[in-house]
């Protein structure tokens, strides 16, 4: 996304200094156009309205694409591309973004058989075990999940098919039919369900206008008085029997494939040992790592369902405008369905819907989602109408249509990043280029007057390069803040709190240039929330070596907590990261044990169905004398949330015998025995016990 941040700039400087220089205006005007600026629309106003503004603006953290500054530069792009593309350079993109796809198959495929270039370049080992996630089992290349890999290459498959059936020499043929073979091998290693009925809609579309455009230039071939000029024509060439020949023999290669190495939809294999693994069933435990995609656990098509489920309350409760913009994490917490507890995934944290459509919904309500259809249909109905109607060569619209059908297809069952997001925006644009259906938009009149004047050429470019100049430093200094806090997060992880907190304060707080040019990213609320666990855990370690820097750093942790949850009323994950640090604190000082209790109060209001935030209550009322009972309540809530949640269990019947209700306790560890039967831990106990 930084990287797209950066392209923007530089595209809309050159584009602009173009403009000046030639003192004219290059802006060209498309079908898409109110369509697009509706859909930016929509978002700023639900941005304006978010429960988590700065969230709205930016992004999730981790994701970034999906914020209103992501969508803003998307439109951007999507302006400059039509308004300075000719056709032959949309068509030179297009083959650029194969090419890209090519080494990404190329990448993605040693996956499957154990090698990954990752760990190659990392470990100088042929393996694929510096991953933590199974990366034979479901391959993503460069892409990070197996999903986004599948519908990238989805939408790349369509443009190589262009490029088979456009290329006349045999050599050019061939190249192309690997090219394909190669995506559709990648593609399939992938076994993503979704992405795969997304290119089965696809090539629905693909095959089935084919056949339309090979039909219907045979009736122009026999009905037209200019038999010549109708026999020469590019596409009718393409329609002929060697395209339908050519799209077949791929085809057949695709099956192939499927016959040896399984499917995402299929079962059947001829070689069993590079077939994908079985769906898991529920299991017992979250894995430590990765997702249910990589671990296995309850079918991923069940948490879907109650994914969408939580969606659909967040839209009937924020019908006109949503939560916000990718404010998805935290507003689920609100309306997550009870029965999310008893799926293996029931902790991990959905910042997203796994439905576009729905995700439009709960973010920005009915205004963004129609909007958002409407940008969908629009070119829907534009490409039909154009390939019903128009005599001209359709090729390149068919496939851009099948890629975008595509798109959609896999989006209703996931959901977009960077790339697909650029190719979301940037293949209408060259359906239009290269079918002509873009016009210059014209200032009026008035404005040309200043337009015209040296004086506003030569003060144009100067405020041009300086803003430019700006965005690209702040996009510096993010990208380097960026990477301290990730080694600061590494630090925290790894048990190494002063190294924790002196990079992420370096990440926050940085100063260059006699400490007069901030450098680090102080506007991110993320670094603030995690700088306070990092003083609170340092505090902790400090307590006996020297009481003065831990009490300095005990306040620090403190203030900027405080700060966090002020600006971030709404955002669970703050909190959650405020519990741990109150809970350090409350080590050092006892008095921070009821400020720790309110916190954890506030986010189970903010996350009512959530059983850990319950039972985390529980664990530490239980430390407080006196407040047993209170304890042993709220693990029994946290039981009836999640009824088979082991570590509930355990620690209720801990507190009853502690409470000398010892019938009560052997009771709580033979449920523990019937979730997981053999527990080493419960058996202990009951052994301990007399049983």
């Amino acid at each position: 996304m930084m990287l797209v941040y950066l392209l923007t700039v530089i595209i809309t400087t050159a584009w602009i200094w173009e403009m000046i220089s030639k003192k004219t205006l290059i802006l060209k005007s498309t079908p898409l156009d109110i369509p697009i600026l509706l859909f930016l629309g929509a978002n700023i106003l639900s941005t304006i309205f978010s429960i988590d503004q700065h969230v709205s603006v930016w992004g999730y953290y981790s994701r970034s694409n999906g914020g209103l500054i992501s969508i803003i530069s998307y439109t951007i792009l999507y302006f400059a591309f039509v308004s300075n593309f000719t056709s032959e350079y949309a068509i030179k993109f297009l083959k650029a973004a194969v090419f890209g796809g090519v080494i990404v198959a190329l990448y993605a495929i040693p996956e499957h058989f154990g090698v990954s270039p990752s760990c190659v370049v990392l470990t100088n080992q042929l393996s694929d075990s510096c991953w933590v996630q199974d990366v034979q089992t479901r391959v993503f290349a460069t892409l990070g999940q197996p999903n986004w890999l599948a519908a990238y290459l989805a939408m790349l498959i369509f443009p190589a098919f262009y490029f088979l059936l456009t290329n006349t020499k045999k050599s050019f043929f061939n190249l192309n039919s690997l090219f394909l073979i190669l995506f559709y091998m990648a593609f399939t290693f992938t076994y993503s369900r979704g992405a795969t009925l997304g290119l089965l809609g696809g090539m629905i579309i693909f095959v089935g206008l084919l056949f339309f455009e090979a039909i219907k230039g045979g009736r122009e071939v026999n009905t037209s008085s200019h038999f010549v000029r109708t026999i020469k024509s590019s596409f009718h060439v393409l329609a002929s029997t060697r395209t339908i020949k050519s799209v077949l023999l791929i085809l057949i290669s695709f099956v192939i494939i499927n016959l040896f190495f399984g499917s995402a939809l299929t079962s059947f294999k001829l070689l069993s040992k590079f077939a994908p693994p079985p769906r898991g069933g529920i299991i017992t435990q979250v894995p430590t790592s990765g997702t249910q995609l990589e671990n296995g656990g309850t079918e991923s098509g069940v948490i879907r369902l109650i994914v969408w489920k939580g969606a659909w309350e967040i839209f009937l409760h924020y019908p006109i405008l949503g939560t916000g913009v990718e404010t998805f994490a935290y507003s689920y917490y609100q309306f997550r369905p009870q029965e999310h507890n008893l799926v293996s995934e029931w902790d991990f944290l959905y910042n997203k819907a796994h439905n576009e459509f729905l995700n439009y919904l709960a973010n920005t309500g009915l205004v963004g989602f129609l909007s958002y259809m409407a940008l969908i249909l629009t070119f829907i109905y534009w490409s039909v109408k154009k390939i019903i109607f128009s005599k001209s060569d359709n090729l390149i619209l068919i496939i851009i249509l099948a890629s975008i059908i595509s798109y959609h297809i896999q989006n209703f069952f996931g959901f977009s990043v960077v790339i697909i997001a650029v190719f979301f925006y940037l293949f209408p644009a060259i359906a239009f280029i290269t079918t002509n259906s873009v016009k210059p938009f014209v200032l009026p009149k008035q404005f040309l007057i200043l337009y015209k004047k040296s004086l506003y050429t030569k003060l144009a470019k100067t405020v041009v390069i300086t803003i430019s100049l700006l965005f690209i430093f702040t996009l510096i200094r993010y990208y380097w803040a960026d990477t301290y806090f990730a080694t600061g997060n590494s630090a925290n992880d790894s048990g190494n709190p002063g190294r924790a907190y002196n990079q992420i304060y370096q990440a926050t707080y940085r100063k260059i240039i006699f400490g007069l040019i901030p450098f680090g990213n102080t506007n991110e609320p993320y670094y603030h929330s995690e700088l306070a666990y990092s003083a609170a855990a340092s505090a902790v370690a400090l307590a006996e070596e020297d009481a003065t820097i831990s009490a300095t750093l005990k306040e620090e942790a403190i203030e900027e907590t405080q700060n966090v949850l002020k600006n971030n009323p709404k955002n669970t994950s703050f909190y959650r990261t405020a519990i741990r640090t109150y809970y350090l604190i409350s080590t050092l000082d006892p008095n921070y044990t009821q400020k720790t209790l309110d916190v954890l109060d506030t986010t189970i209001k903010l996350a009512p169905t959530d059983a850990k935030l319950v039972y985390n209550k529980a664990i530490i009322l239980g430390q407080e004398p006196g407040k047993s009972k209170e304890a042993i309540a709220s693990l029994e809530k946290a039981i009836e949330l999640k009824p088979n949640y082991r570590d509930a269990y355990y620690t209720l019947g801990l507190f009853y015998f502690e409470n000398n209700q010892k019938q009560k306790a052997i009771e709580q560890m033979k449920k523990v025995l019937q979730l997981i039967p053999n527990d080493p831990e419960a058996l202990e106990k009951l052994k301990e016990w007399g049983q």
